[in-house]
């Protein structure tokens, strides 16, 4: 008897596609829930190395299923088309089973695995990929309960059999019971259930018909596009613990065995989302929205529960031994749910005809993830690191992709509603939390002038204010917002970075925003990729100082000042006036960011009256902010009179310390071409080395190239506001450091830094209006910014990174009563209280002999020394000590070193 044939259910709307993405997500998630409880039980039950075994034979389990990961693509799309190749699959994967067991006494001791274990996982190669045929045939039809029942088999067959084989066999035993389970969820999947619509009369499994899509086998073109860019992604998730288990030793391979496995639960929870995407973006049905809310909000959840409590959370599923991956557990997670977003992203572009492009993004971020983790992960937070930096660049080179598709689509479609800007919207929204996640990310513990704010803030604000006034060199914008961020959160690292991360984080839609007044959407979307991950903005974002705030007034000033030579309206002025206001009450030099702006004002109102145009309503309201201007900044000039005055006196002037202005010897202690050179790397590479330094010094010839591509085009009134908001302020402040040399850094010249991430974006858009160019230049960008910010926060020998949170923790969990910590410089006294504040304090000098019966710590910083008078009283104190008692221990971090007398 004919058999009743299975057709593709309907596509609902909006409110379906939640309610398929909701089931599917909640059996993916439960089915996850009890892997999760699979893999802890195994990690209790088995010691580290052997339970990092057990994680890399998962790992390999997932690589050998990335056919079938991607088959689940294509079937989710076509359906009818793939099941002729479903005994290609079954026998290929019957193939790669008997050569996995054939070559194990070979591929066991290279991957440090037992061969055993390698056996064990050829015997999975037939079940894989057919397995994932039936499940992306399920998605492509809609069938969600029979597809929720084959996820869930999976984790109830390996607690129940897999456990009872672990307890007997070891590691390999519970692979062999992930090996079952995956045949008993093929059994759910492939078995046709009695519906009256998928059986024969004989109760046989009914068959395709044989279609004109069933007649002819070849697929698209975009399928393939679609197999290579899934597999791609499976990459991404998998190669960082494959690698982490060659390169690293079984104790630290083991925790990162923990990492992976906790961030895995992430990208399992959302691994339906982009199937159940697949079919209807194919439809033209929509469905993206859901599907990245879904996702983001999985993600959102799995970052939140971990950020309560990583430490206790680790401890209490892995125990203590795997605690010290606690740090980067937030990082790793977050990862993993940006990861969920790409392959959203993915899943829809490949569906809607962009996957060549897709899939070429997705290359470049395994090749970017290897070669970073080959060349900096010696530890597990060093991988942890390298894969968020690869996930994120991927992540917004995606979103970036896809606003710029939907910008072009909307030029050739003239109806309204193409016309909305929502794609870009939401790519710039996704943009933005990327560039949050990465300053959320704090990998160094506070310094010396970070310590003196909280110090300052832990002040009455009235007690603050006068400290300020008499102390201190900046005015009170930033210190009066951090001083009610610490009375409400407490001064914790996190807390009192809280503003700077916040600010850090705003200025990238202001990137977009100005791009886009400025030039176009394009620039402005590149603009904001390109500085979610920019080292110097990531770094200041991180700091609990007033340079990541500085950035935003001068962000949202230039924009305010550009709308209103285009549009006109009264609310950019206010805009325009309040920001230029808080530049200077944040930082004194923000004033020259208000100079260069009120030349342009001028400048544009000459050329207009020439031109004959109207200048009257410019006119006024530019002299009404100038006077509202100078009204409020008015107060400034007594309170920074003071301060000049003290600080003159006491002979110290307006700069900072001198060491940190001279961070390289390519930036030397006399100002030249070299020090501007310096300063320019640090704008767009971020800190460094010196070897570092000199080579990226070395490539200023490719810089001045991309100068002159910017300054070739169609000159434009709004490209010399730019460059001069960030050349003039830095000739002033060159000019200035020929008196006091220290002046030139760039953190003073920090409003300039994200214009210049727009003229670079200005650069990428402007030399080809072809969007592939415009999508691979922003990637390479994106690329060298990534690298340049694993360099930045990890390599030891950048000399902006000062490691006091290593060297005086454990001098706090050490030290007794009556016990004391000698410091030097004398200006150390804040970042010594902040996190040792349990023993005496006292300069280096004042008490050089060893108090009897207890501990004299000896902390210094040899780059933060003023002068040789320093340096001969450390000598000083630490010959004294050492005739007088006895050196237990002496530990040199970056730029701090730590000495223990007994």
């Amino acid at each position: 008897m004919t058999a009743l044939v299975e057709r593709p259910r309907a596509q609902a709307p909006t409110t379906g596609a939640v309610r398929d993405q909701a089931t599917v997500a909640s059996g993916q998630i439960a089915a996850g829930l009890g892997n999760m409880v699979f893999s802890l039980i195994m990690a209790r039950i088995l010691s580290p190395g052997t339970f990092a075994q057990f994680a890399s034979f998962l790992a390999l389990y997932l690589l050998l299923s990335m056919p079938g990961s991607a088959v689940s693509a294509v079937a989710a799309l076509e359906p009818m088309r793939v099941a002729r190749f479903r005994p290609a699959l079954l026998y290929g994967g019957a193939a790669v089973g008997v050569a996995l067991a054939v070559s194990s006494p070979w591929v066991g001791p290279a991957l440090r695995l037992p061969v055993a274990m390698v056996v064990v996982l050829g015997l999975s190669g037939p079940a894989l990929g057919t397995l994932a045929l039936d499940r992306g045939r399920l998605y492509g039809w809609n069938r969600h309960a029979r597809l929720v029942a084959s996820l869930a088999v999976e984790p109830a067959v390996r607690l129940l059999l897999g456990l009872g084989l672990a307890t007997v066999g070891g590691a390999v035993g519970g692979a062999l019971g992930v090996t079952v389970a995956g045949y008993a969820a093929l059994e759910i999947a492939r078995r046709h259930w009695n519906d009256g619509r998928v059986s024969a009369a004989d109760g046989s499994d009914a068959a395709d018909p044989p279609t004109t899509e069933t007649a002819n086998p070849a697929l698209p073109r975009a399928a393939a596009w679609t197999v290579l860019a899934f597999l791609a992604l499976v990459v991404v998730q998998n190669q960082d613990l494959l690698i982490a288990n060659r390169v690293l030793s079984p104790l630290q391979a083991g925790q990162f065995a923990v990492l992976s496995t906790l961030g895995g639960l992430s990208v399992f929870a959302t691994m339906t989302v982009p199937l159940v995407l697949l079919p209807r973006s194919r439809a033209g049905d929509g469905g993206l929205g859901p599907a990245l809310g879904i996702t983001a909000l999985i993600g959102a959840a799995a970052v939140g529960v971990v950020a309560l409590a990583p430490t206790a959370l680790v401890t209490a599923l892995f125990g203590a031994r795997y605690h010290q991956v606690a740090g980067v557990l937030v990082l790793y997670v977050g990862a993993m749910s940006l990861l969920g977003i790409a392959r959203v992203l993915v899943a829809h572009r490949c569906a809607t005809g962009a996957g060549r492009s897709s899939l070429v993004l997705a290359a470049m971020a395994v090749a970017a993830q290897a070669t970073l983790i080959i060349n900096f992960g010696h530890d597990p937070r060093s991988v942890a690191f390298s894969t968020a930096a690869s996930v994120s660049g991927l992540t917004l080179s995606l979103g970036a992709a896809e606003a710029l598709r939907w910008q072009r689509l909307r030029r050739r479609i003239s109806s309204f509603r193409m016309a909305l800007v929502r794609p870009v919207t939401l790519a710039v929204i996704s943009i933005t939390l990327t560039g949050l996640v990465v300053r959320l990310i704090v990998p160094r513990g506070l310094w010396l002038d970070e310590a003196t704010s909280v110090d300052q803030a832990r002040m009455s604000f009235a007690g603050m204010i006068s400290n300020l006034r008499t102390t201190d060199v900046h005015p009170p914008l930033y210190f009066s917002v951090l001083w009610a961020t610490v009375h409400v959160f407490g001064s914790g690292e996190m807390a009192v970075r809280l503003p700077s991360i916040i600010a850090g984080a705003l200025v990238v839609p202001m990137l977009y925003l100005l791009g886009k007044e400025a030039y176009d959407q394009r620039t402005g979307v590149v603009a904001a990729a390109v500085g979610s991950v920019a080292p110097i903005m990531v770094w200041y974002s991180q700091e609990a100082r007033m340079y990541a705030l500085l950035m935003l007034f001068g962000v949202i000033a230039l924009w305010a000042q550009v709308r209103i030579c285009k549009r006109g309206g009264r609310l950019p002025w206010v805009i325009y006036a309040v920001a230029s206001i808080a530049l200077v009450w944040t930082q004194y030099f923000g004033a020259l960011q208000i100079v260069v702006q009120q030349l342009a004002f001028l400048g544009v109102m000459w050329s207009r009256y020439r031109r004959g145009e109207p200048v009257r309503e410019l006119m006024i309201g530019w002299a009404v902010t100038l006077f509202a201007i100078i009204v409020w900044l008015a107060p400034l000039v007594p309170f920074a009179h003071q301060q000049f005055v003290v600080n003159q006196t006491g002979g110290k002037g307006f700069g900072g310390p001198q060491q940190v202005g001279n961070a390289t010897a390519l930036s030397g202690n006399h100002l030249s071409i070299y020090a501007a050179i310096a300063n320019v790397i640090w704008a767009v590479w971020g800190y460094h080395s010196n070897a570092a330094m000199a080579l990226l010094a070395a490539m200023w010839p490719l810089g001045m190239l991309f100068a002159l591509v910017l300054l070739g085009r169609r000159h434009r009134q709004v490209t010399s506001l730019l460059v001069g908001a960030v050349v003039i302020p830095g000739a002033v402040m060159f000019a200035l450091g020929t008196v006091k040399r220290n002046l030139f850094d760039i953190r003073y010249l920090s409003t300039g830094v994200p214009v210049l991430f727009v003229l670079i974006a200005r650069m990428v858009t402007g030399i080809s209006r072809k969007f592939t160019t415009v999508v691979i230049g922003t990637s390479l960008v994106i690329a060298t910014m990534l690298v340049g910010l694993i360099d930045q926060q990890y390599n030891g020998t950048n000399p902006r990174t000062y490691d006091f949170r290593q060297a005086l923790l454990p001098v706090e969990a050490l030290a007794r009563p009556g016990d004391v910590i000698l410091y030097d410089p004398a200006d150390l006294r804040e970042v010594v209280s902040y996190y040792a504040p349990k023993p005496v304090l006292e300069p280096v000098g004042a008490r050089p002999n060893q108090a009897a019966g207890h501990a004299v710590f000896v902390v210094a910083s040899p780059s933060l020394m003023n002068g040789p008078s320093d340096a001969a009283a450390l000598s000083k104190a630490l010959t004294s000590l050492r005739a007088h008692g006895r050196l237990v221990q002496h530990r040199q971090l970056a730029n701090v070193e730590i000495w223990e007398f007994h």
